[in-house]
């Protein structure tokens, strides 16, 4: 039997990355079609170095239709893992037309061309930013309000929504898979080089010499500070492979965490811990505005539409950063 070939988009970014080796490891073949905006070519050699075989790396924007097209009908995919956007929160209220732009047109235009080319398996890389800031303490389910606060959550819904109708097709499969605050590493070559997440933050002021900054500690939970669910990257990825692995009829989305909370201060001990640095005192500021006290995933549905729950604590995670 030839090997299913799936084509990752973003496929050099942290998550791509993470899935293609889990895709690689179960024995599939993959394409990578990337930007190198924000994904690092690095990282795929690590992949051949580790596979020994050639990956496929198409350097490209997924709003080069052209280059999307000619890419699909060169490689045949027999499913497309939908990973590459614009992701940093901050950024999307500054540029909310090009987070519009790339997240939703462009995965958009994708649709319509996979559909024309008879692809019926379409997996998306979604978030927990779609549902906003929850006034409430409860784990978020999937049919909760989705109520995003940022111009990237609200491109990111609005991106699900076409996947669900190109989803409802006669024959199509996947779903849209909505990542809480993802944390890890499968090898140093594959670290995430983000400097919107918590953890790469942590890190860069521990190297500069700083300490790390806790933004409001007078928050309605334990500690008084934010709480969320740090997901393994390697988790994320098992997610991905089990998600399209499965031959049932998948829920429209489904959320990828832990179900457990960790708060910003614990975070920033364990990443002092691991990196031997212990005796590091976090700084503390304000709140900033828009952060919600508690924002833990409900994984009931995940578990029991494909039999997955994570399986790296947030220990394991942060010490397999150092």
């Amino acid at each position: 039997m030839t090997p299913q070939t799936w084509l990752l988009t973003g496929g050099a970014g942290y998550i791509g990355s993470h899935v293609a080796d889990e895709f690689l490891a179960s024995g599939k073949d993959v394409v990578i079609y990337d930007s190198l905006y924000q994904g690092l070519e690095s990282r795929i050699e690590y992949l051949r170095k580790k596979y020994k075989k050639e990956i496929p790396l198409i350097v490209a924007d997924i709003r080069d239709t052209d280059t999307f097209t000619k890419t699909l009908e060169q490689y045949k995919p027999y499913g497309i893992v939908h990973t590459a956007a614009l992701k940093a929160v901050g950024e999307s209220m500054e540029k909310p037309d090009e987070y519009f732009e790339v997240n939703f047109h462009a995965t958009t235009k994708m649709l319509e061309i996979i559909a024309s080319h008879n692809i019926h398996n379409f997996i998306f890389s979604s978030t927990a930013a779609v549902y906003g800031a929850p006034d409430h303490s409860n784990p978020i389910k999937e049919d909760d309000e989705k109520n995003p606060i940022s111009p990237y959550g609200a491109s990111k819904l609005a991106a699900e929504g076409e996947v669900n109708k190109f989803l409802a097709l006669p024959g199509n499969h996947g779903t849209s898979l909505r990542f809480f605050n993802v944390v890890g590493t499968a090898a140093l070559e594959l670290l995430d080089n983000s400097v919107e997440n918590l953890v790469p933050i942590v890190i860069n002021k521990l190297k500069d010499g700083q300490a790390p900054v806790i933004y409001g500690t007078d928050y309605p939970t334990p500690d008084g500070t934010c709480i969320r669910d740090y997901v393994d990257v390697r988790d994320i990825a098992r997610a991905h492979l089990a998600a399209a692995d499965s031959t049932e009829a998948l829920p429209l989305a489904m959320n990828v965490g832990t179900g457990r909370g960790g708060s910003v201060r614990e975070v920033i001990e364990l990443v002092c811990a691991a990196a031997g640095k212990p005796e590091v005192v976090a700084e503390e500021k304000d709140r900033r505005a828009g952060d919600p006290a508690f924002l833990c995933a409900d994984v009931s549905l995940i578990k029991h539409a494909i039999g997955f729950s994570s399986k790296y604590s947030l220990e394991a995670s942060t010490e397999s950063l150092f």
